[in-house]
């Protein structure tokens, strides 16, 4: 397993937890528990010392988050939308109901995400490949 660095830690707060790690040289954080209204603001907060501390598109990679409310989406379209040039938020490893719910909100095309696959237990990302 790689090193990451713990930036933001939310344990036992109203009905869930959220966990979030920096992920180094590429730019982004990898969030593990549930995005809701009582663990949004460190969402915001991580993702906002993320984007001044590097430069480039950003990476969140949402695979271990069980849940996330609408609330936290718009967080992430608020995070893209806020970004400098052509800076990008690019999120994977959404759940397939999280994807329908972006589309349904019509936010598909404002939202960068990338199609994960699992292979040997890790996770890979084609940044190239449009989510249907």
């Amino acid at each position: 397993m790689r090193a990451e660095k713990v930036i933001a830690v939310v344990d036992g707060v109203g009905n869930g937890s959220l966990r979030i790690f920096f992920t180094g040289p590429s730019a982004g954080v990898r969030c593990e528990g549930d995005i809701d209204a009582t663990t949004r603001p460190v969402l915001v907060r991580a993702l906002a010392v993320v984007a001044e501390q590097t430069s480039g598109d950003l990476y969140a990679d949402l695979g271990d988050v069980g849940f996330i409310d609408v609330g936290g989406l718009r967080v992430l379209i608020e995070t893209t939308s806020g970004l400098a040039g052509d800076r990008r938020l690019i999120v994977s490893f959404l759940k397939p109901h999280t994807l329908r719910i972006i589309d349904m909100c019509g936010w598909t095309d404002l939202l960068m995400t990338g199609v994960s696959s699992a292979s040997s237990g890790r996770r890979t990302i084609d940044h190239s490949s449009e989510v249907t």
